[in-house]
């Protein structure tokens, strides 16, 4: 990501990605100790985690598409960004900006709630 990209470009990002099915882009948007909400209450934490969880989300063929809806508000480095999913669901994310300047999503709320845990990993590995 450059320098002078903001909060508001990481869901422009994240389409090419998620078009190119590069999982590794799509978990480079998301900060080291980022959190990704699933299914049950379960959390996909850290880039592992989450670029396992992308993955199963792209193999089963989950429309990831999002488009931006209006503009981040942000505030001492963290921003609220909002998406629209295909079916018209708004979803939230909480940015943070990093010390090199660039900003990456801390938090992922709704994205990937259909896809349950068990598809990521074994139900015995806690991710939270």
């Amino acid at each position: 990501m450059r320098m002078e990209e903001g909060p508001e470009e990481l869901a422009a990002r994240f389409a090419t990605c998620v078009a190119a099915g590069d999982v590794a882009g799509i978990a480079g948007l998301y900060a080291a100790d980022a959190v990704v909400s699933l299914r049950d209450g379960r959390e996909a934490v850290g880039p592992t985690a989450i670029g396992a969880a992308f993955t199963a989300a792209l193999e089963q063929g989950l429309d990831l598409a999002v488009e931006p809806v209006g503009r981040p508000i942000i505030r001492n480095g963290v921003a609220c960004t909002s998406t629209r999913t295909a079916d018209a669901r708004v979803c939230t994310q909480v940015a943070r900006q990093e010390p090199d300047g660039t900003w990456r999503w801390l938090r992922d709320g709704f994205r990937l709630r259909e896809l349950a845990i068990e598809e990521v990993m074994p139900v015995d590995q806690d991710v939270a």
